[in-house]
């Protein structure tokens, strides 16, 4: 367990309010729905070193449910005005979710998740990856290969939606890299694990990617890895951090919780991948405990955690906390972590980012719903953190510019957000996130004298939010 955990409960008995953004800095504060007049979701941020900020999100539904969409902005105002971005409208069927990263020559690359065609049984998802190198901004730029399948039972698929994805990285040299799970009967033979799936040229191409699973088998007993995040040193180094139900090659049971496992060189090798655990996170669906890996330059691994109910500790369901490892990375006494502190039920759907100076940015979610950035502007890995939380936007701000009209029978709308996604630039941080607008629906049952009602979601929109950092 963390080395500082003792700290941790006691600064976790305080929080910070989270405020608007302060709009005297030199970026202003602002946001817009990327696509307004259709329903949009999976939004994904990234910010290149040649200045330009990338967006990409799927259709989700009606007439664009089997498209997604790539857009790039080279302006200053990119997380304020959808005018500055050009976009490409990119066929996809029965798209679910994607993920973007940059290269270091600022090319995009996408990971879709998708349903497979109907014909096709025994799977029930398909990973894809897909490249562009020039023009990116139009559709016949892009090129896409399935590189992978999973037949899972998919009892989690309720939250699919609402539960981020922490799963795609390019390395420094901008070489793809995925992890996904599966546990799949269906096929011969069973395909059964969690599986890191690596590429390092001609990567539309499947026959170029390798396949490492991570998991433990003991005859028909295979390890369970829950919400698996995915980080990629400039170096080479690889990390994953997943809730697991371990056990040893012997088949004796290990305790259960979130593990990290770290690999320096030859990752495809699993004899080269080390494991230990970190903590108990907790469980629960609403809110959902969530997590978020990611690495400093020289390779070392840095965590962002939002622990669910039941946790062992008391005191930390529901709190977000910052981790950091330096040295012994494969033991429990490596890890220390502090408290975020925005406050109580605030941090789910965490996405870490680290600036150029190595401080951690953490987008996530209020208990109400509202997307939020913590940033720590000094002594993150000491047991006195400055951090600090403000809302990237209030809610009522998308609610004023994109009202949503009821069914008639409707009433009661509540607006949330989901997904969020971070990129950092000079002087800002540009968050996107799912917005949903639910209500709730009243039904008359001829049989029945009290009418029933239900909550139904009306609209899912994906949006963008800059908020302005000082001293950026």
């Amino acid at each position: 367990m963390f080395r500082t955990f003792a700290a941790l409960l006691i600064a976790s008995s305080l929080s910070f309010l989270l405020t608007s953004c302060d709009s005297s800095t030199a970026s202003e504060p602002g946001g817009f729905f990327p696509a307004p007049g259709q329903e949009s979701s999976s939004i994904s941020l990234a910010h290149g070193k040649d200045g330009r900020t990338h967006m990409a999100f799927t259709g989700y539904d009606g007439a664009t449910k089997d498209q997604i969409f790539y857009g790039v902005c080279a302006g200053r105002d990119c997380g304020a005005n959808r005018d500055n971005w050009a976009v490409a409208t990119i066929p996809f069927p029965s798209a679910i979710k994607l993920q973007l990263a940059v290269t270091p020559e600022g090319q995009p690359r996408l990971y879709v998740v998708a349903r497979p065609p109907s014909g096709e049984t025994d799977h029930n998802r398909t990973y894809s990856y897909g490249e562009c190198r020039t023009d990116c901004e139009k559709t016949a730029s892009w090129t896409f290969t399935r590189i992978a399948e999973s037949g899972d039972n998919l009892i989690s698929d309720a939250l699919t939606q609402r539960v981020p994805d922490r799963t795609f990285v390019l390395d420094g040299k901008g070489n793809p890299r995925f992890i996904y799970t599966d546990a799949n009967y269906a096929i011969e033979p069973d395909h059964y694990g969690a599986f890191v799936m690596a590429c390092d040229s001609q990567c539309t191409e499947r026959a170029n990617w390798t396949e490492t699973d991570l998991a433990v088998h003991v005859g028909y007993n295979t390890e369970t890895f829950s919400k698996t995040s995915l980080a990629v040193a400039e170096n080479g180094a690889m990390g994953v951090v997943a809730g697991l139900y371990p056990f040893t090659a012997d088949g004796n049971q290990l305790k259960q919780g979130l593990y990290y496992y770290g690999c320096e060189t030859d990752c495809r090798d699993k004899a080269n991948w080390r494991r230990t655990f970190i903590v108990q996170q907790g469980s629960g669906s609403i809110p959902s405990p969530t997590w978020h890996l990611a690495f400093t330059p020289d390779g070392k691994p840095r965590l962002a955690l939002f622990a669910g109910d039941g946790t062992e500790v008391p005191g930390l369901a529901h709190q977000l906390l910052y981790a950091w490892c330096n040295a012994a990375c494969d033991t429990e006494d490596g890890w220390s972590a502090n408290a975020v502190n925005p406050g109580k039920g605030i941090g789910e759907g965490t996405y870490l980012a680290l600036d150029q100076k190595g401080l951690p940015h953490i987008a996530m979610l209020t208990a109400d719903g509202q997307a939020a950035l913590a940033r720590c502007t000094g002594g993150c890995e000491t047991d006195a953190p400055q951090w600090t939380s403000v809302l990237a936007e209030e809610i009522a701000v998308p609610q004023k510019e994109r009202p949503q009209a009821l069914p008639f029978h409707c009433d009661g709308e509540v607006w949330n957000g989901f997904l969020p996604s971070l990129a950092l630039s000079e002087g800002a941080a540009t968050i996107g996130y799912d917005i949903v607008v639910e209500a709730r629906c009243l039904y008359k049952d001829f049989d029945e004298p009290v009418p029933s009602s239900t909550f139904h979601e009306i609209f899912r929109g994906s949006r963008v939010a800059v908020v302005p950092l000082e001293n950026g």
